[in-house]
Formats: structure tokens, C-alpha cells, sequence
């Protein structure tokens, strides 16, 4: 037996033969978009092709259509010409100011991410589709990407009379010349604005009001990413903070100094620092956790074995989550599975036939318990483990694999 198998973004079959198809016994095509016309769909339905694919291209006989594959950021400006291409995205895909007929030179686009657009365009663009979020910004907009920061650089050099934010806008600086900016009559618009507080009512006139605003203390400092507070994150950017992030908090030191905190993601907080950080720390999140010394976590891991010893080191007991395999020492008894262990989101737990029923009890959202010992011959060996091995492996040995961002058969 002969196979094939590819997995592809784009898979084009346009060009298919019957060379193409020819002695394989199966073929399979895992691709998130398959470009085909009618004789490429009257080949593959005369052989034993199965396709795995979320979008079918069906192109007109003889027309020549250029694929184009981009990941990551891609812009269409006015000057962009897309007759007979079609266009895929794997990331995020702008559209600018006056780029209306552009686009609708392609012949097509697909964006696996994030389109931003005028509002204007909203409707107006039949050959464009997304899986993802379609964002909109005002007509005429400068686009600023990503989070910005406002500081007197930018005032100097502003001369747009609308500035659009993708992600956060920063009035952080209580230096900053407002005095300039509001001459200068520029308005800004985006999903967040975060100023300071001795700022927004000389600046709040210069927003947008469908805009939120987040007023933060003078002083505040912002930080990208997750943040691990630590006394040299304070020396280096003072005690109030805006974290683009989940923040883990486990040196008393420094949330003692802490005095504000904003962050975008969860809290993490040691169990012995709850107190000092729910009654001392303003604070804003997306969700607190109390972590517990005494309670083990094992996560996103693709093995974990739990005996007696890992249990003896948390007497709070033990949390295995999103972890592939899962195996339990025998020595364990049902007792200590029930009072001390919590396992939930893996995709397989082992255990011995004298766990089985304990286990059934603690876990969650597991997808398979499996019994060890079980389909086993007498010498010990896994049979059911060997005839998937060695299944596997014969039909690996026969089969053709393709991996590719875009093939063309």
C-alpha cells in the first residue's frame, strides 16, 4: 500500500495530472484552503483522494490566478495592484486610506487573523473574508501601531488631525507640553486611552468619546509583557505600574513598595502576601489567584508521574492540568488519590486497577484513564502499545509526506 499525505496552508491543484494521482492507494490533503477548477475536481473524484481542508477555491477554467502567501503584517495601500491574485494572510492585514478599488482588484483575499479598516469600507468589500476580528477605524485616520506612548516628540512632529490606535495609547508623561498638543488641534481615537490624572482634563476634550479612558495615578509607569514583580522592577520603573499582562507576585519586598497596579491579565499572589496586597495595593485585573506554598502545580507538561514523594512534599496536596500523560506510582493508595490529588484537562491517566475508582473521582475533563497491566502478554510488554507501533510504523514506511505553507500539485 502507497500513500500520501499533505498538509498545507494553500494546496493548489489547478495543475493536477493523473501522474499526480496515480499509484497511491489513498491520498490525503490537510489544508486550510484548496484551490481547484473542474477538471482538477473530476481528476481527484476519479481516484481515492479524502480532504481535510477548511476553504475550497473553485477557479474558473483557464484563468490565470497568482497565489500570494504573507505571515505576519500586511498592508494594501492605493498604489497596491491585485489583479489576478489571490491573497492569504496568516497574521494581520491593513488596509489604508484610499485603498477601496485596491482591494477590490484582487481576486480574492483570505485573512487567517485580524483585518483593519476604514469605516467606510464596512460592506463595501465582497471579496475579502476573515477568520478572525475586523476592526474599523475612522475615515482618514493615521494609524498608529501597536501601543504608543505619547511624549513631546510626537507632539513636535504631529501634523494629522486624526490619530487611530490599534492597541493602547499612553499619557503617561505629566510633563508633557499639552499646551502644544491642543494648539496643534489633533484628536485621538482607538479601543484604550491611558492617562494620568493630572492630564485628562486638559487632554479629555481631545478625545475620542466612544474611546475608553483609564485613568491611572501621576507617575505611572507601563510595562509590555507578563511581569514576575521583583525590587529591581521597581528601581527601574517606581511603584506604579501598568502591565500589559499577567503579573506573578511572590517578593514581599517589593509589593511592599508596590503602590498601584493595573494589569491587563491575572494576578498571581503567594497565599502569606493576600492580605498585604488586597487591603495595601490599589490594584486592577482581569482575575486574582492565590498561590499556596504548600499545594504543587504541574502544567502544560507532557509527562507527569506522581508517587508518594511528590505528595509528602505539599501537604496542601497536588494540581496536575493540561499535561499529556499522566501516570500514577502504584504505591499510592486510593485514600491519598481522593484526599491529595486533583488532576484535570490531560489526555491520559494511568493508574493501577486498585486506583481506577479514586481516580474516577478526582479528575476532570480527562480525556481517556487507562489501567496498567491491562493487554498486556506474558512477558510484560504493552501488545496493545506494539500492534499500534508497529501499525504505525508500516504505514509511515509507505507513505509519502508533505509538509509545506503552500504546494502545488
Amino acid at each position: 500500500m502507497k500513500n500520501k499525505v499533505i498538509n498545507a496552508a494553500v494546496c493548489d491543484v489547478r495543475n493536477a495530472t493523473e501522474e499526480s494521482f496515480a499509484g497511491f492507494d489513498s491520498i490525503t490533503v490537510n489544508a486550510g484552503i484548496l484551490i481547484t477548477e473542474a477538471r482538477a475536481k473530476e481528476l481527484m473524484n476519479k481516484y481515492p483522494v479524502t480532504l481535510n481542508v477548511s476553504t475550497v477555491i473553485e477557479v474558473p477554467e483557464g484563468q490565470n490566478i497568482t497565489v500570494k502567501s504573507i505571515n505576519g503584517k500586511c498592508e494594501i495601500g492605493p498604489d497596491a495592484d491585485g489583479k489576478d491574485v489571490f491573497l492569504t494572510v496568516n497574521g494581520e492585514l491593513t488596509i489604508t486610506n484610499g485603498s477601496l478599488e485596491a482591494v477590490k482588484s484582487y481576486y480574492r483575499i483570505m485573512v487567517n487573523g485580524k483585518i483593519l479598516m476604514p469605516k467606510s469600507y464596512r460592506g463595501q468589500i465582497s471579496n475579502v473574508t476573515a477568520n478572525g476580528k475586523t476592526e474599523y477605524y475612522p475615515d482618514g485616520a493615521f494609524i498608529l501601531k501597536g501601543d504608543t506612548e505619547i511624549d513631546d516628540i510626537f507632539v513636535m512632529r504631529a501634523a494629522c488631525p486624526l490619530y487611530y490606535c490599534s492597541g493602547n495609547l499612553f499619557f503617561l508623561d505629566t510633563n508633557l507640553n499639552t499646551k502644544k498638543l491642543i494648539e496643534k488641534d489633533v484628536r485621538f481615537t482607538g479601543k484604550k486611552i491611558v492617562v494620568s490624572a493630572s492630564l485628562l482634563e486638559k487632554l479629555v476634550s481631545l478625545f475620542d468619546e466612544e474611546t475608553e479612558l483609564i485613568r491611572v495615578p501621576d507617575g505611572t509607569k507601563r510595562v509590555d509583557g507578563d511581569l514576575d514583580l521583583k525590587m529591581k522592577t521597581v528601581k527601574r520603573y517606581g511603584t506604579k505600574l501598568f502591565v500589559s499582562g499577567d503579573v506573578s507576585i511572590h517578593d514581599a519586598e517589593a509589593l511592599d513598595a508596590l503602590e498601584y497596579l493595573y494589569a491587563e491579565g491575572d494576578v498571581s499572589v503567594d497565599k502569606s502576601l493576600e492580605e498585604v496586597f488586597e487591603e495595601k495595593i490599589k490594584s486592577v485585573y482581569e482575575d486574582l489567584k492565590i498561590i499556596d506554598p504548600e499545594v504543587g502545580y504541574f502544567s502544560d507538561r507532557p509527562m507527569v508521574k506522581v508517587g508518594k514523594s511528590v505528595l509528602q512534599k505539599y501537604p496542601g496536596g497536588v494540581r496536575v492540568e493540561d499535561c499529556a500523560k499522566v501516570t500514577l506510582a502504584e504505591e499510592l493508595t486510593p485514600d491519598e488519590i481522593t484526599e491529595k490529588l486533583h488532576i484535570g484537562d490531560c489526555a491520559l491517566v494511568i493508574c493501577s486497577q486498585e486506583q481506577e475508582e479514586a481516580v474516577n473521582m478526582i479528575v476532570e475533563d480527562v480525556a481517556m484513564i487507562r489501567v496498567s497491566g491491562q493487554d498486556k502478554d506474558e512477558d510484560g510488554s504493552d501488545r496493545m502499545l506494539v500492534n499500534i507501533k508497529g501499525r504505525l510504523f508500516d504505514k509511515i514506511r509507505d507513505t509519502q509526506v508533505i509538509n509545506a505553507a503552500e504546494y502545488k500539485m
